[in-house]
């Protein structure tokens, strides 16, 4: 008996894992809906000439990390006065909750004073936006006024890790474990103390995604998904003495769980390398000359509950 307890063990076990129908890939938004996510959003910047940054020879590698949650609800978005929504489009509420930031500077963590410029602004504060059917996010906006934050810029900061991670360029039709698809993702801000120097918040992501498996998971199927990208990032790093806008391409990837039974990412991670980076001290006109620098960036957002369906 027990051998056959075993064996029916072992064909459950590889039900879950290999899921043979065809499935449809679909995001979808009802309304009321309320579900709780983890976010991470980490920085890495390295470079020569530190004489050309903070007057002091050598390398320069800062660091910052930042944490917090997401209480999202899905909303009917409010048309402003003689404007329409688009039909399909739904709104997200996100409370955030437990924002944090940590950054390191010349091999040394910085104090508040030193870096004053964290998540935790935004706790119990509220983003919203609007999305897609096809999971396009529009209109990122703060639902409070920009300057009760003491650094705008945050706000921009808060796009760029939240965003791209929200959700991935879906198939055209049902897939199966091995199918393959490409697909480009376009994501802008503006940097409010720059805007008057046309520099902004600009990433472009042009990704190869492939089914890597498709699998029952407590009565909802799962489906996981690499994706392997080409990436063009410009973005603002500042922290102490360091104010540095960089831009330029790289490579990276990353990892999607997406419950294709309610239309609902589970979780995300992605990174990217970013080689060989124009960078230009915060408030000037030309970039440093002969600059040789990298820029390493990870997002990652994960489901930590699904409060209401």
């Amino acid at each position: 008996m027990w051998k056959l307890t075993i064996i029916l063990g072992l064909l459950v076990g590889v039900a879950a894992d290999c899921w043979a129908q065809p499935t449809a890939l679909a995001l979808k938004f009802p309304e009321g809906r309320k579900a709780r996510y983890k976010h991470k959003f980490r920085v890495e910047y390295y470079s020569n000439l530190g004489e050309q940054i903070v007057m002091q020879s050598g390398h320069i590698r800062v660091i910052i990390d930042n944490e917090w949650r997401s209480h999202e609800e899905v909303v009917v978005p409010q048309a402003l006065p003689g404007k329409t929504i688009p039909e399909g489009v739904m709104g997200v509420r996100a409370e955030i909750k437990k924002g944090a930031s940590a950054a390191i500077f010349l091999g040394e963590k910085q104090t508040y004073e030193q870096f004053p410029f964290t998540f935790d602004m935004f706790n119990d504060r509220v983003f919203t936006w609007q999305v897609t059917p096809e999971g396009k996010v529009q209109k990122f906006e703060p639902d409070f006024p920009a300057f009760r934050v003491d650094r705008q810029d945050l706000i921009t900061d808060m796009y760029q890790g939240a965003i791209p991670a929200f959700a991935p360029v879906l198939p055209d039709g049902p897939v199966n474990k091995g199918d393959t698809w490409t697909g480009e993702r376009v994501f802008w801000r503006p940097f409010a103390s720059m805007d008057m120097l046309g520099r902004d918040s600009q990433i472009k992501i042009k990704s190869t995604y492939e089914v890597k498996n498709i699998k029952n998971a407590k009565g909802n199927v799962e489906v996981h998904i690499d994706e392997k990208s080409e990436v063009e990032y410009a973005g603002w790093i500042e922290v102490s003495a360091a104010s540095l806008y960089y831009n330029g391409k790289g490579t990276g990837g990353g990892a999607w769980v997406i419950d294709a039974t309610r239309g609902l990412v589970i979780e995300h991670k992605m990174h990217f390398d970013i080689t060989k980076p124009t960078v230009i001290k915060a408030g000037k006109k030309d970039p440093i000359a002969n600059i040789v620098a990298e820029v390493k960036i990870d997002m990652e957002r994960k489901l930590e509950k699904l409060e209401k369906e």
